[in-house]
């Protein structure tokens, strides 16, 4: 819940750069449009009550594999949803945090963007720059 929270918050920031945040749970679509309402989110959270989506990635903890509870992960994709990067959250330090995600979003819409750089400021026009590294050779 508590990243919920968190990402809630940064939801807005996120959205200034075209980027979106989904969140997918076990529990039943009421119980995650109650948490939705009381966060305040806007971010769809998505139920796979069947665990479908659980099964398909093979997010299952090892711990108690009677129970089938979920293994938190947070996902970092492309447009076309190919995966960036993978958060193993099992322990909650694992899980991504919002300046975490904030780096990851940056790398991400550099590769995709063809105006990221408008102005031509890139590593080799840097080069000149005071306090820069010049290059040797």
């Amino acid at each position: 819940m508590v990243q919920l929270r968190l990402l809630t918050q940064f939801e807005k920031e996120l959205a200034v750069s075209y980027c979106k945040v989904v969140a997918i749970s076990v529990d039943s679509p009421a119980e995650n449009g109650a948490v939705r309402a009381g966060l305040g989110a806007t971010f769809p959270i998505l139920s796979d009550v069947e665990h479908a989506v659980q099964e398909e990635l093979g997010l299952h903890d090892p711990t108690s594999p009677n129970k089938r509870p979920e293994l938190p992960c947070d996902f970092v994709l492309y447009p076309d949803l190919t995966i960036y990067k993978i958060y193993n959250g099992y322990w909650y330090v694992g899980r991504a945090s919002p300046e975490e995600l904030r780096l990851d979003f940056r790398a991400v819409s550099s590769q995709i963007r063809s105006d990221w750089d408008p102005i031509g400021i890139g590593e080799e026009a840097r080069q000149g720059l005071p306090g820069q590294p010049t290059p040797v050779g």
